[in-house]
């Protein structure tokens, strides 16, 4: 279990990720994708966490405020119809627009709407990047 505010972060957020309707498999960092013996498939979800500096709102102990983002890229095989990569990146848009998550006493906000930017083609598929933001507050000790 997640101890850590930016781990309790990353958990949530994959979380909520996984909480979309038919949601395709998901790699994360430092797991190996896909398992061990097993082929990649070929369409699937890359999550990607990328927290930022720490905002000093007050002096001392208070809680402070974590700001990020979520890049969820939407891989899709090259060759398919790029325009049901860009419908999915569309519901993970939808999935995470305007929510609040709690986790273990930290409450995350997504503070501005997702966006997806254009398609890049990487070795073996194309991929459709999904910038998700969040603010976030320390809990209180």
């Amino acid at each position: 279990m997640a101890t850590g505010t930016d781990a309790m972060i990353f958990a949530a957020l994959l979380q909520h990720l996984k909480g979309l309707p038919d949601v395709l498999p998901i790699a994360t960092p430092g797991i190996t994708f896909p398992p061990s013996g097993q082929t990649k498939p070929p369409k699937f979800l890359k999550y990607d966490f990328m927290p930022n500096r720490t905002r000093q709102i007050t002096l001392g102990d208070d809680p402070q405020q974590k700001i990020g983002m979520v890049q969820v890229s939407v891989m899709w095989p090259i060759g398919s119809a790029i325009i049901d990569a860009i419908d999915v990146s569309d519901q993970i848009i939808s999935h995470f627009k305007a929510q609040t998550i709690f986790a273990s006493g930290v409450k995350i906000t997504i503070n501005s709407e997702p966006w997806a930017s254009r398609p890049i083609k990487d070795e073996d598929r194309m991929n459709v990047p999904v910038t998700i933001p969040y603010i976030a507050f320390e809990p209180e000790t």
